[in-house]
């Protein structure tokens, strides 16, 4: 047998301890495989509107390359760990160190190359369901169709990543003495300490983050984000590496607590537990909280169609300007679409003016009394009554946060002759759709007389269908004259004489940047929820032999199956649990700053997606208690 022979047995006679790490691995380069076989279809480019999802597929393949590399990092460093006895062994028997790291190296290389054939093996079975999953997401069909770039990348990526975690790994063993590899993981322990000013730290800045969070408005939550992440990151560390040693301390000075039947073997363990597995804890809650909001965020965003809808007055806007020659033609395509299509339909218009300030403020569009009182008429809102210089605010949002009541005064000096405005009051919202035109002003019929002789003029179309999702394509051809006229233009966009909304093509393209980022979440966030679990089962199966060793030693002096059971199951359900329940208390709170720049609310979608997380990892629970318990029983049998 040669050295590679036994580097390769080395292996498969570690598989168990392995087996997380492999499949985890795999199931990286799967999802980066898939990623990249999707986004590289020919369909996607010819069926996306916006390069903005394809953008988003991108960087999210990226996020789970980068993961991959710390996640494996983290990994091979685990297994490392609980094999010293084993390389102590092969160094007494006369093995050098350099053999030892290329031992090392020749075995990750080995598990990394088997995980990229599995990946992507993996992929090309699964790859027609990711096109039929991802196509109906998307709303384009994906025949299939695998890239050769995509099948390159993901390989060679994947083997940089692979060879460079090999190289590294050399160092975590090369520099141990033999002694301290005989003994591995089973040296004594110090007993547990924690400082009692670091918790207290802990607790200051999880409340800190949490009471900032709770309180963002949607102007103040951009400067919040950093110093709330960072708050939150740290406070967790000493929550797991500190506060959590420092309460058990204080359980264990409970004696009615302490002595009660099994608890005196539970918490004085739990001790040693919570110190040993404190970084894995903090990587566990704060790759979960990752996971959760990335998934959260977006699926909360499907309110956002909801609030689209709010904020598209007309079904059909088209604003016709001063001197557009293709005004008519529009119309009468839009007229003859809906008349095709069976749509019943209201026509409104509305004259305006387009109005340039003085100062060199951005001009202002400009509405008489009479023919917004007309426009209120047909949207159901109040009229208004305007007088000399008086003038109220069309806000361009519905909810605009820069007019908010109570509205201040403000005074505007329009045209060229200096014609001077006080805007007194705001009215309830646009009655364009947004997009269209800005924040604009009603004034006095005869303020707009007055002001016409210093003005452009234009007229304002809106149409109110039956059913507004019928519309779908009903003015395409604007659009399509729109986006020419962009090009022609160039810089000089602003000369483009019409503009054109409709509520259905917006509402379209938004739901497939919405469905395209959501598929990129979720797969993303699959990786990051998976290999948390990976790190509690590596963790766990370190720990294991210990484990056996310990309960075997508890066994003889009668400890029943049945306390057996007790006592691991409630040691699990804290190694699972703890981590989890605080990265769900921390996404609650960062859903809690996102609804504050979301009107309509989001609990129903933030439930949703916390519960499906912590589902999953209920029924990951129960898999790992049964393989667990049946190796603690063969243990103390």
């Amino acid at each position: 047998m040669n050295f590679r022979q036994f580097a390769f047995n080395n292996v498969f006679r570690n598989k168990r301890t392995y087996a997380a790490y492999f499949l985890s691995s795999s199931f990286s380069v799967m999802i980066f495989f898939i990623y990249s076989v999707i986004a590289s279809h020919p369909a996607m480019k010819d069926g996306i509107s916006h390069m903005l999802p394809i953008l988003a597929m991108g960087i999210a393949k990226w996020i789970v390359y980068v993961f991959s590399f710390f996640f494996i990092l983290y990994s091979v460093g685990a297994f490392l760990k609980a094999r010293q006895h084993e390389f102590g062994v092969l160094m007494i028997h006369g093995m050098s160190p350099r053999q030892l790291n290329r031992l090392i190296f020749l075995e990750n290389m080995i598990i990394g190359f088997g995980a990229i054939v599995t990946g992507i093996g993996s992929g090309l079975l699964l790859a027609k369901v990711g096109f039929v999953i991802g196509g109906s997401a998307i709303g384009i069909e994906l025949p299939y169709h695998i890239s050769m770039s995509a099948l390159v990348m993901t390989a060679g990526s994947f083997v940089v990543l692979f060879f460079v975690i090999s190289f590294l790994t050399q160092f975590m063993v090369s520099k141990s003495k033999v002694q301290q590899l005989l003994q591995g993981t089973n040296k004594p322990k110090p007993e547990p300490k924690a400082s009692l000013l670091l918790s207290l730290l802990a607790v200051l800045l999880l409340v800190a983050s949490y009471v900032l969070s709770y309180m963002a408005t949607a102007g103040t939550i951009g400067y919040l984000m950093l110093p709330v992440v960072l708050m939150t990151i740290i406070g967790s560390y000493f929550l797991f590496t500190q506060l959590s040693v420092f309460l058990v301390h204080l359980l264990k000075r409970n004696d009615r607590l302490f002595l009660y039947k099994t608890n005196m073997l539970t918490i004085s363990d739990l001790a040693y537990r919570m110190k040993d597995n404190a970084r894995m804890f903090f990587m566990v809650c704060i790759v979960s909280t990752v996971a959760f909001c990335a998934v959260g965020t977006l699926a909360s965003f499907a309110v956002i169609e909801d609030e689209l809808v709010q904020s598209h007055v007309y079904d059909l806007n088209y604003v016709s300007k001063q001197g557009n020659q293709m005004e008519q033609t529009h119309l009468t395509e839009i007229e003859s679409l809906l008349k095709m299509k069976g749509i019943e339909y209201r026509k409104n218009d509305y004259e305006y003016l387009t109005v340039k300030p003085k100062e060199g403020r951005a001009q202002w569009t400009v509405f008489a009394e009479s023919v917004y009182n007309k426009a209120a008429g047909d949207l159901r809102r109040p009229s208004v009554s305007v007088t000399d210089e008086q003038a109220l605010l069309i806000p361009y949002l519905k909810d605009s946060v820069q007019f908010k009541l109570p509205f201040e005064s403000e005074t505007v000096h329009v045209a060229n002759h200096s014609i001077k405005l006080t805007t007194t009051d705001k009215v309830e919202g646009p009655i364009t759709n947004q997009g269209l035109i800005g924040d604009a002003l009603i004034v006095s019929d005869e303020m707009y007389k007055k002001l016409s002789e210093h003005a452009k003029k234009g007229v304002i179309y809106g149409y109110k269908t039956i059913d507004w999702e019928q519309t779908v394509g009903v003015g395409a051809g604007i659009e399509q004259d729109y986006n020419n006229a962009i090009k022609a233009n160039g810089s000089k966009s602003r000369e483009i004489t019409f503009e054109f909304s409709s509520l259905a093509t917006s509402v379209a393209v938004q739901r497939q940047m919405f469905s395209i980022m959501m598929f990129s979440a979720l797969l993303v966030g699959a990786v990051f929820f998976i290999a948390s679990g990976s790190f509690l089962y590596f963790r766990l199966y370190t720990d294991l032999e210990q484990d056996k060793e310990r309960y075997k030693a508890i066994g003889k002096i009668g400890l029943t199956d049945r306390e057996l059971s007790k006592i691991a199951t409630t040691q699990l359900l804290l190694l699972f649990f703890i981590p989890i329940i605080v990265a769900v208390v921390h996404s609650a709170f960062a859903f809690t700053a996102l609804q504050s720049i979301i009107n309509l609310s989001i609990v129903g979608q933030t439930v949703k997606v916390l519960a499906g997380f912590t589902i999953a990892q209920v029924i990951y629970f129960f898999v790992i208690r049964w393989r667990y318990m049946i190796h603690l029983r063969e243990a103390v049998r």
